[in-house]
């Protein structure tokens, strides 16, 4: 389990336990999956999750980053080819959230990311590294792509999922809300978050510890 527990400063809520925003921990969520799987969705889900924690969060957009890359490097303003499952692609991404970890902010990639290659790279530049592979049948991700309006547009025969990905979600067969908690619930378990924890009622407690010491013999 990954020991970031030592550098946390708690905050309290009534009622609930939460973390500062201040806080250095960071990681990155490497969401990868063919294009239609659902991975915006999920990323805005989970940073919403995230943000009434207190945790500073970035998603790293495909279309976006994808649209500034080309504008910025190429004197050609009409964009006929979406690069964002290029290796370099995927190289530029690391550097970024790489940036964003030294400042304590996650991040929460959406790229296709289809070369386990630059998955590796990503994997061994990033000190707290979370794969995500998001997974779906062909009719419903045709079904989905169809419904927006900026597509990646990268054959599934190139597409090479991870190997051994932290987390694995058919979106096909699950609520997004519910993949959503899927993954809190992994970063709490391993340390990457603050669970959220109901408020003992103190004097209840007491009562029960009594009782059940009472029925043990140790008390009179």
């Amino acid at each position: 389990m990954p020991q970031h527990f030592q550098h946390r400063t708690w905050d309290t809520w009534p009622g609930w336990s939460t973390i500062s925003a201040n806080d250095t921990l960071n990681f990155t969520l490497w969401f990868t999956g063919l294009p239609g799987t659902g991975k915006n969705t999920l990323a805005r889900l989970v940073k919403k999750t995230l943000a009434p924690r207190g945790y500073k969060t970035e998603i790293i957009d495909t279309y976006s980053l994808s649209r500034w890359l080309n504008l910025e490097l190429s004197i050609n303003e009409d964009i006929r080819e979406d690069s964002s499952h290029t290796l370099g692609y995927d190289a530029c991404i690391t550097y970024i959230c790489s940036l964003l970890a030294r400042n304590g902010i996650i991040s929460i990639t959406t790229s296709v990311s289809p070369y386990q290659e630059a998955r590796n790279h990503a994997r061994e530049q990033l000190q707290h590294f979370i794969e995500v592979y998001l997974h779906c049948s062909n009719e419903q991700r045709q079904k989905r792509l169809e419904q927006q309006e900026h597509t990646s547009i990268i054959p599934a025969r190139l597409y090479q999922p991870p190997q051994r990905p932290e987390l694995i979600i058919d979106t096909g067969t699950e609520l997004p809300e519910r993949s959503a908690l899927r993954i809190i619930s992994y970063l709490e378990q391993h340390g990457f978050i603050a669970p959220l924890w109901e408020e003992l009622d103190i004097g209840e407690e007491m009562i029960r510890i009594k009782a059940r010491l009472l029925a043990l013999g140790y008390l009179e």
